[in-house]
Parts: structure tokens; C-alpha cells; sequence
């Protein structure tokens, strides 16, 4: 078996070693349900919630999902140890087979708090919240940390060590500083470091959106696993491009197949959302028709869209004149 079919072991689960990353509004359950489609075993994850919401959300619509999603991770912000063991109860509860703290999240909305990328200019706090996760998990799942290069200074190596010694099961770095977002240089030379100071499997999250991707952060990092996350948006089928690109196989799915595919999701989403799903469907949207001829001009179209009647339609028009078509690799 070649290191691409082998499986990483995070505490007592076994995993492949391609899996999704959280993208807060966009890998949600409809778009989890369609990559199950493509990706039956690969880990997928929840969108980041705050402890204190997971704890006292009344309709608990952060802990709802489908069974076929599994496996599936839950990931947690957090500043404070308020509402911790509530919500890391709640979780395991419902059935989560791992649970994720992220420290690496660069949005100003969430840095604010002290929670996400923030973490890592605050060692004593991270150092506490991840002690509490770990006794809060008792070892009944898996414990992994979601990391940067550092808040505005890079400290990876120094989290990294940190997150070990105090029971982390896996570290998964996106190696880029908080004010460097997510279009600067990946420093890979970094996360070499921090793969060859632990014994933990590494993760590395970050611009893979191909399989000669992968191949070339394995050869510069020595990594053990690679997260897919925006080239998923719109795309439930671009893991298994990937993974087949891994054993030698070529995918392909037709423009036909795509757009069914966005009705499919279309639907799920008024299933999940009720009459306005329609609209956070619209982030989806463009990845989906990009291929199709008069892209841009369907792409206005259906973006000026007010009601999930008036969209369906829309769609289904557009399956019918492109069902067709001969199949095109995207």
C-alpha cells in the first residue's frame, strides 16, 4: 500500500489521510451531505461555533446533522472557560467522533474575542483551554488543535510543542500569520519544523486543491495529512478528484452532472434552511456553472434571484439545455 492509501491514526481513530476543512457558511450539512456522494470515508467537519453558543443555543441547530456525515469532527472556538465542559458534553452527546479547537481562525470578528488566530499571542490562555478540553474529553474522542503560523508573530513551532505535551491527538496548521489571510506565500520550511519536533501526526491546510499539490507539500513539509477546504465550495466532488488522482485515476463529471449536482444541493438546502435557503445557496452558486456556456451571464441571473421558486427554475432550465453535453473534467 503506498503512503497516499495508508490511513493516520488520530488517538483511537484511523482516517484517510485527505479530509475537509471547516469553511464557516459553506461546508455546512447540505454541502457534507453531497461530498459523502463522492467521498464516503474521508474526515469532514463542522462549521467553528463558540462554546457559549453550543451550550446555549435552545434549538441546537449547531449539533444537527445526518448520519451518512460521519465521520465527523465538531470544532469549537473559544476565549474563556465559561460554558466549556457544557458544550464538549453536548457534542459527545450527539455522537461526534472528534473534536477540534480552533486556534487559527484570522477573521477580525473572531480575533476580537481573544478566540481563533488570537490564541496564539496568548500561550497561558491557550495552554488552559486546551487542558480543559482534555479533561472535558476524558479520551472518549479524539483532541485536535486547528493552528496558523502565528497571530502577527510566528510561533507555530512553540504552539506545536505546547499542544503536545498537554494532550493534543493531532495538530492541523495553516501556515500563514493572522494578518496574512489566506493569499500570502505558505511558509513550508515552518511547518517542517513543527512536523519533524512531534510525534503527532501533522495536517497541513492550505491552498491544496490538487493532487500534485499534495505531493509537493508532502516532499517539503513531510506532512501526514492534507485538508481540502475552498476548492470544496461549490464542489462537492473535488475530494474524490483528488483521492482518485492519488492511486492513478482520472475524474470527471460533465457540466450535466454538475448541475444537477446544484440542484441537489439546492434542495438540500431549503431541506436544512427552510424558504430561504435559496440564499445562502447563492455562495455555492458560481463554482457550479462555471463551465456551463454564458457562464457570467447565468451567473447574474440566478444571483438576482428573490424567491427559491424563481431559482428552481432557473436551474432546472439550466440541467435540461446542458444535459447533453459531452463530459468535461473541471
Amino acid at each position: 500500500m503506498s503512503f497516499w492509501q495508508e490511513k493516520i491514526s488520530i488517538g483511537t481513530l484511523q482516517v484517510p489521510r485527505f479530509m475537509a476543512a471547516p469553511l464557516d457558511g459553506i461546508t455546512d450539512s447540505p454541502l457534507r451531505q453531497l461530498i459523502r456522494d463522492f467521498s464516503p470515508t474521508e474526515l469532514l467537519m463542522t462549521e467553528m461555533r463558540h462554546v457559549s453558543c453550543v451550550s446555549n443555543e435552545k434549538d441546537q441547530r449547531s449539533l444537527k446533522y445526518r448520519p451518512v456525515e460521519h465521520p465527523l469532527s465538531f470544532q469549537f472556538s473559544a476565549n474563556r472557560e465559561q460554558f466549556l465542559t457544557e458544550a464538549v458534553e453536548k457534542v459527545i452527546e450527539r455522537g461526534f467522533l472528534m473534536i477540534n479547537l480552533n486556534s487559527g481562525c484570522p477573521a477580525p470578528v473572531v480575533t476580537r474575542s481573544g478566540s481563533g488566530s488570537a490564541l496564539m499571542a496568548d500561550l497561558p490562555r491557550l495552554e488552559m483551554l486546551i487542558k480543559l478540553f482534555v479533561k472535558a474529553i476524558n479520551g472518549r474522542v479524539p483532541f485536535t488543535l486547528k493552528i496558523r503560523a502565528g497571530y502577527k508573530q510566528k510561533n507555530a513551532l512553540e504552539v506545536a510543542k505546547l499542544a503536545e505535551a498537554n494532550g493534543v491527538d493531532c495538530l492541523m496548521i495553516h501556515p500563514r500569520t493572522q494578518p496574512e489571510g489566506f493569499t500570502s506565500r505558505l511558509d513550508y520550511a515552518l511547518t517542517a519544523e513543527v512536523k519533524k519536533a512531534l510525534k503527532i501526526p501533522v495536517v497541513f491546510s492550505g491552498n491544496i486543491n490538487k493532487f500534485e499539490t499534495a505531493q509537493k507539500v508532502h516532499e517539503l513539509t513531510g506532512s501526514d495529512g492534507f485538508m481540502i477546504g475552498r476548492a470544496l465550495w461549490g464542489a462537492p466532488w473535488k475530494m474524490r478528484e483528488i483521492t482518485d488522482a492519488a492511486v492513478g485515476k482520472q475524474f470527471a463529471i460533465s457540466n450535466a452532472q454538475a448541475l444537477e449536482y446544484a440542484l441537489k444541493h439546492f434542495d438540500l438546502n431549503l431541506l436544512e434552511f427552510g424558504p430561504r435557503g435559496f440564499i445562502p445557496f447563492k455562495k455555492q452558486l458560481p463554482q457550479y456553472i462555471r463551465g456551463v456556456a454564458k457562464a457570467s451571464e447565468w451567473r447574474g441571473v440566478l444571483l438576482r434571484t428573490q424567491t427559491a421558486e424563481e431559482m428552481r427554475e432557473h436551474l432546472v432550465q439550466l440541467v435540461e439545455e446542458n444535459r447533453e453535453a459531452s463530459c468535461t473534467v473541471l
